[in-house]
């Protein structure tokens, strides 16, 4: 192939304003983060999410159009973001219902140490079903893996995802109100185990297994 073949397939890299754009678009959803933080998603007007972010109030509708679209962009955002965390921190784990313990104890370990993050979560998960189904996605991958390799015996699976699913968020909640107890996120993870169908033994084995690496988060 020619050199300048080549070069036409490089990518072009990005240019000045798109870097911009992004940026802007990033700060406005950080902003929104902080907003979900504090009050509930129904009581945040767009303005104010371009007042939290500094930016004037024409610019929000730039990349915008109602507070479904920024709700969504948060829960899209951090769905990904800590998903990508908790895989980063599976990587060698082979077992599905292993790394089912490793992602429980890793969001509940992160509202413990980031309360207004959880809020922020716990509030927008309930609102968006962009980020719940992001969520399930991933979570569904290692529930389907944690029975075939014989662990989990669950026999209902859009159940086992919503046990799964909320038990974390309502350990977050715990978390956030101040009501959580030592080794919260063991004992959380080995309870969901157990009603997934995971052996008492097992459960606590997985749940109270080193958890390899400790993000920085």
């Amino acid at each position: 192939m020619s050199r300048a073949n080549t070069s036409n397939l490089e990518p072009a890299p990005p240019s000045r304003g798109h870097k911009k754009r992004e940026r802007t678009r990033r700060g406005l959803i950080d902003a929104a983060v902080r907003l979900f933080a504090r009050k509930e998603v129904g009581e945040i007007a767009l303005l104010d999410v371009a007042h939290e972010a500094e930016v004037a109030s024409g610019t929000i509708y730039n990349y915008f159009r109602s507070r479904d679209e920024v709700v969504e962009a948060v829960g899209l955002a951090m769905a990904d973001e800590f998903s990508e965390a908790i895989a980063q921190h599976s990587v060698g784990v082979d077992s599905g219902a292993r790394r089912i313990a490793i992602g429980v104890r890793m969001f509940i370990l992160r509202a413990i140490n980031d309360p207004d993050w959880a809020s922020a979560v716990v509030r927008v998960v309930h609102f968006d079903q962009a980020m719940r189904s992001k969520i399930a996605n991933y979570v569904l991958t290692d529930l389907r893996a944690g029975k075939d390799e014989g662990v989990l015996t669950y026999e209902h699976e859009a159940i086992a995802l919503d046990l799964l699913v909320s038990c974390t968020l309502g350990a977050m909640r715990s978390a956030v109100e101040g009501r959580s107890v030592d080794e919260h996120d063991m004992l959380v993870a080995e309870m969901i185990l157990k009603a997934l169908g995971a052996t008492a033994t097992r459960a606590r084995k997985l749940a109270r297994h080193e958890l390899p690496g400790q993000p920085t988060l």
